[in-house]
């Protein structure tokens, strides 16, 4: 079987709104700095490249890169002690999100494929629930998804909870996944990144409903789709840095992208209508979203990842790639999504998902 290795963009700390440092430099949602990778080995010639983008833009030659502590970089790095280096660009007054380059020789290793012949995959819906602690018909679309988890469609899809409308919510995200793929209305669920596929509970809502709603968005999702692709993946806490490796095997010859999210679980956040139904504790939330890769800005942010461009039929895809852990974030309580997205009628959606804890492993499922 032949195996393509690619090493993934880096991937920067989330900002929704420009904001400026104490040295009046402005933080821009637009200016990003961008690697070609974000771990390397630390033997002094495996080298990180920068380009610096405004807006989508390639402005690397009227841009300056900078080293964490403010002196000046270049735009290639390597390093030959093992650690972890942040670097940012400024450009015409404003200042881009820090990415962080880790150097390390001890990366986790993959599962063995345990059927290198088989390409028949476990498909898994990518369902995202859109929610806050401020809204009050947020329970209701909660203990559907409870029920959901107790059906037998509990092993068909991967639930995120992206908290995305109260700044003051606990489990506040706050990047511009809402605006992107959302409505006015919340709580609503979406699957598999389709904005044209959601359900949203309203009104005076029933939760057996709602559940059976949520699974005709899991059954339709793998109807639609069905699994092109599969992943494994194997990951580690690196310092403040989770590191991902992971490989995607292509049923089909395709188009496809890759992307990893990282989730946090018991989170206390006082939830407004939390004596509306069921026995659930409502105020404490699990899978809340807190970092997932994107490119673009506001409506224009695109969460289907990475490009692997095109990989053939029975090959696989391998790649690495770091998430920084933001103080406040319990990462004890945290785990990953990892998402396969493929082309469809000229869009990416999201065509598999797993489950991964930091630490853990993944390994290709099959029917």
């Amino acid at each position: 079987m032949k195996v393509m290795t690619i090493s993934m963009l880096a991937v920067c700390c989330l900002v929704s709104l420009s904001c400026s440092k104490d040295d009046g430099v402005t933080v821009s949602q637009y200016l990003k700095l961008v690697p070609d990778k974000t771990v390397i080995e630390p033997n002094g010639f495996d080298a990180v490249s920068f380009t610096v983008e405004y807006d989508g833009i390639d402005v690397t030659d009227m841009a300056a890169v900078y080293n964490g502590d403010g002196s000046a970089a270049g735009l290639t790095f390597a390093t030959d002690a093992e650690g972890s280096y942040g670097f940012y660009a400024e450009y015409n007054g404003e200042r881009s999100e820090t990415v962080t380059i880790v150097a390390t020789g001890s990366m986790p290793a993959i599962p063995e494929d345990p059927e290198p012949d088989n390409t028949a995959f476990v498909r898994r819906a990518l369902m995202i629930l859109f929610t806050s602690t401020d809204c009050s018909m947020c329970p209701f679309a909660i203990s559907a998804l409870h029920q959901l988890s107790l059906s037998p469609a509990r092993n068909s899809y991967v639930l995120v909870e992206c908290h995305s409308v109260a700044r003051n919510d606990p489990a506040y995200y706050g990047g511009p996944l809402m605006s992107v793929y959302g409505s006015d209305v919340t709580p609503y669920v979406s699957a598999d990144l389709d904005n044209e596929n959601l359900v949203i509970v309203g009104g005076n809502p029933s939760i057996d409903t709602g559940m059976r709603n949520y699974w005709s968005l899991v059954n339709e999702a793998a109807s639609r789709r069905p699994a092109q692709a599969g992943i494994a993946a194997s990951s580690v806490l690196n310092g403040s840095n989770v590191l991902v490796s992971m490989s995607v095997k292509a049923a089909q010859t395709g188009e496809y992208k890759v992307a990893a999210w990282l989730l946090e679980d018991d989170i206390y956040g006082s939830q407004l209508n939390s004596g509306a139904t069921g026995n659930i504790d409502f105020n404490i939330h699990n899978d809340c979203l807190r970092y997932a890769q994107y490119t673009g800005s506001g409506r224009n942010a695109d969460y289907t990842g990475v490009s692997l461009g095109t990989v053939n039929a029975g090959e696989e895809a391998g790649y690495t790639f770091s998430i920084p852990v933001e103080d406040g974030w319990d990462v004890d309580n945290c785990h990953l999504v990892l998402i396969v997205t493929a082309e469809d009628g000229g869009s990416f959606y999201v065509n598999n998902a797993a489950k991964c804890e930091i630490g853990g492993t993944v390994a290709y499922e099959y029917k």
